[in-house]
């Protein structure tokens, strides 16, 4: 959310209202600026939507919400927590098969204190059977759904097919050719033709195919094996799961720091055996009980029930993943002869012509997944029906709604903290404990968190996403089934692992850069909460315009203005706050557009072709592209002229009421003014700090990366290198900085500068990428810690002239009716 305010222009609080899945947050917008939101929209991690201007009703989600409520059961109030205690109640006695012996086998009585434990887990189910019925009907219909579920992954069998066919008979008829003494030079040509060609083929499309998860390994989440010796509790209550509801058995668990839990369906040959390993994220772990980790693995192993079921999920589920893949693998430069993208020099020229082909590739398998999921949707949408009916016999289906909210919660959890555990790496950092972190966050969403959540299950959730949380209709769908609970004992799984503190810090540290150090979860988790509250005051002040950067404290010069008292100064204010918005709102887009149209100027100036729409530009030549840049730069200036005055304004504001202090707290009230102002030397370089991040962010987004752009990239990120050491060099040399703390917080935020502060950029694309990604990140944290560093200063100071304000009952700055 903080990425989101940030690139916007807009407070937080407004940024977490708007930006979660399902609101439409702009309308009427020209394709140029539609582009630009779902760009950095999608960058932050959000799904962005696009409908035609005017044909999107937000009420029509309003309605559906209703209609949930009136479904589900009164909401428990939202219990916080401080962000040291993550303690889960502790399982009841039948809960805790602890000292049992490590080889004791699940069946049989063998050992008395093995059997206690299988005895008490069972016990969790009651006396009725709880096998999951698996009616004709449903079978019937995911066979009249398995041809559209093959079509695509038979297109690439037949392809291959093809190929082996065609180099095999290319090398019989130069057999049969040597046989008879009729081999030339044209058959040895012919052979080599027919063979690089099938090759070429099966190279670019078939192989990638049958071999993407080895291609995109890096693309997957790190997972660490469970050993049954290191969780051996939970290892027997997965066995008893499948030995009460006849579900297939689980043969490993690897163990990640998320909150997902996965089949690992990687070969068709695990499902057809029911041999599927299970993938448990420890976040689930934490904010869980063990009745509803339950429930969501019956969902994923319920999806794979029985041959006919895993063959046409695998089908139907796994050939999108494939697709992703190879499309991901195809753009970092990835080929069969170079999965991990580095190759020997007698390999090279032929992994960089399958690169270069794969990229004509990629649109070829877009069409095919968009392909894929026309004609095998009816088949996902039915496993996914399914999974929910094998969720809802374990937890019940009155329970869904209450469950399904609590999903979505610990879903966005894991989003929030994903994207703390990103900034912190900036500066060398990383959360201890990243399971337990999104236990915390997920305890403490705030109340309009919690709303927009309730609000967002209205949206229909992607049967593609296995993971996916319950939307209200998967909902409505299985409270419709009337099914009882299978398990009606609440218990924990924490203690079904060993060492499981232990275990969420190695996981933490799987997922993290080498380099990061570990720091206590509270230091990063609510490190904002001072922000957060100095925002507030300052919208409060600046009835919700706050200054763009910094506060002009420069009273104006003009006589009519410099003569205006407190009150007058706020009436005056009052009146000019349409424009101040419109001002603010045209310096924001100014503050988009000039730094793209800079990038699109120098990238022609080194003759790369670009779309001149995409960057602001209206000609294609440099001059005309100059022209543009210079006219956006006068309006920047002409818009900033006026914005000014209006701040100078709200300085003569601020100076009245320090005026109006008794004489302790005037000089208190002086002496923080001054210290204010030594921020104002930071603001232009602050600003082109920003500017550079965006062009940053920009070539990421727009530009392909390749080695005609290099230098252009090379530039800009040298630029944004020196910026960055002007800041660090200002603060240094600053006495009032260094004693208001800055110094300290850019040291600690950017503790690991030393080992990002590349002067040259890598060749390899993906490390490029994260380069660029490192750069515009550490731009934007700088500018972030001194924003906020600004933020809490200035906002005690305004909080003791809102409190003088209310004491002289001067009328406050608000407009009737309050603008949004």
């Amino acid at each position: 959310m903080q990425a989101a305010a940030k690139a916007f222009s807009i407070p937080e609080a407004k940024a977490r209202k708007l930006l979660l899945k399902g609101w439409v947050i702009r309308d009427r917008l020209s394709s140029q600026q539609v582009l630009e939101y779902r760009s950095r929209l999608q960058r932050i991690g959000l799904r962005v939507e696009v409908f035609p201007a005017g044909q999107y009703d937000n009420r029509a989600l309003i309605a559906r919400l209703e209609h949930a409520r009136k479904r589900r059961r009164p909401e428990e109030p939202v219990a916080k927590s401080s962000p040291g205690d993550a303690a889960v109640a502790p399982p009841p006695a039948h809960a805790t098969p602890a000292g049992r012996s490590e080889k004791q086998p699940v069946k049989g009585t063998q050992g008395a204190r093995g059997s206690r434990a299988q005895r008490q887990l069972e016990s969790l189910f009651d006396g009725s059977d709880a096998t999951i019925a698996d009616p004709l009907s449903s079978r019937s219909a995911l066979l009249a759904g398995l041809p559209g579920a093959v079509l695509v992954p038979a297109a690439f069998s037949l392809l291959l097919a093809i190929c082996i066919y065609s180099a095999g008979s290319a090398l019989w008829e130069f057999g049969l050719a040597l046989v008879a003494g009729e081999a030339g030079p044209g058959s040895v040509a012919g052979l080599l033709l027919s063979l690089l060609l099938s090759g070429l083929v099966a190279a670019l499309l078939a192989w990638p195919f049958f071999g993407a998860p080895r291609l995109a390994r890096d693309l997957l989440p790190e997972a660490r094996p469970l050993k049954r010796s290191d969780a051996r509790g939970l290892y027997l209550l997965l066995d008893v799961l499948a030995e009460k509801t006849g579900l297939p058995r689980t043969p490993a668990v690897t163990v990640t720091a998320g909150s997902d839990i996965r089949v690992e369906a990687t070969k068709l040959s695990e499902a057809f055996r029911q041999n599927l390993p299970l993938q448990v994220g420890l976040g689930t772990a934490y904010c869980l009980t063990g009745n509803e980790l339950l429930a969501l693995v019956a969902r994923q192993r319920g999806i794979y029930r029985g041959r006919l079921r895993a063959t046409v999920a695998w089908l139907a589920l796994e050939t999108p993943r494939r697709l992703q893949w190879m499309q991901w693998a195809m753009e970092n430069d990835r080929s069969v002869i170079a999965p991990a993208g580095n190759t020997g020099a007698a390999m090279r020229p032929l992994h960089h012509l399958l690169t270069l082909c794969g990229r004509g590739v990629i649109p070829i398998l877009d069409r095919l997944e968009a392909f894929h999921q026309v004609v095998a949707g009816p088949a996902a949408r039915m496993l996914e029906r399914e999974g929910d009916r094998c969720a809802a016999c374990l937890i019940g289906s009155d329970a869904m709604a209450p469950f399904a909210e609590k999903w979505h919660h610990m879903v966005h959890a894991d989003l929030v903290v994903a994207e703390v555990n990103r900034e912190a790496s900036i500066a060398g950092q990383r959360l201890e404990n990243y399971p337990r972190a999104i236990q915390w966050t997920m305890r403490n969403l705030d109340r309009e968190t919690l709303s927009n959540l309730e609000l967002a299950m209205g949206q229909q959730s992607d049967c593609w996403d296995t993971a996916a949380p319950a939307d209200n209709d998967r909902i409505a769908a299985a409270e419709e089934l009337g099914l009882p609970a299978a398990i009606r004992t609440e218990f924990s799984v924490q203690r079904l692992i060993d060492d499981l503190p232990g275990l969420a810090v190695d996981v933490s540290a799987d997922i993290a850069a080498p380099d990061t150090r570990p720091v206590d979860n509270q230091q990063l988790l609510t490190s904002s909460e001072d922000a957060e509250q100095a925002l507030r005051v300052i919208g409060e002040y600046f009835n919700r315009i706050p200054p763009r950067r910094f506060l002009l404290l420069e009273p104006p010069t003009e006589e009519s203005l410099a003569a205006m008292g407190l009150q007058e100064c706020i009436d005056w204010l009052r009146t000019r706050l349409v424009e101040l918005r419109e001002l603010t709102g045209r310096l924001d887009e100014l503050a988009v557009r000039t730094p793209a149209a800079e990038l699109g100027i120098e990238l022609l100036r080194h003759s790369v072709k670009i779309q001149p729409s995409d960057f602001y530009l209206e000609g294609s030549g440099a001059a005309a592209a100059e022209a543009t840049l210079r006219e956006f730069r006068q309006q920047r200036d002409g818009a900033q002229v006026q914005y000014l005055q209006i701040q100078g304004v709200f300085a003569l504001r601020l100076k009245r009421a320090i005026g109006s202090m008794k004489s302790d707290d005037r000089s208190w009230a002086d002496s923080a003014r001054r210290e204010l102002e030594a921020f104002g030397g930071l603001a232009p370089h602050l600003d082109r700090l920003d500017e550079l991040a965006r062009i940053l962010g920009l070539g990421i987004d727009r530009l392909s990366l390749d080695s005609g752009q290099r230098e252009t990239l090379q530039k800009f990120h040298g630029l944004a290198r020196r910026g960055l050491q002007i800041v660090q060099h200002r603060v240094e040399n600053s006495e009032t900085l260094t004693s208001l703390g800055l110094g300290a917080a850019l040291e600690q935020r950017l503790a690991g500068a030393g080992r990002v502060g590349m002067e040259e950029l890598p060749g390899e694309r993906q490390a490029l990428v994260d380069a660029l990604q490192e750069m515009e990140l550490r731009c934007k944290t700088v500018s972030a810690t001194v924003n906020e560093h600004y933020h809490r200063h200035i906002a005690r100071l305004l909080r003791q002239c809102l409190e003088l304000e209310k004491a002289l009952q001067v009328k406050p700055l608000r407009l009737v009716g309050e603008l949004s």
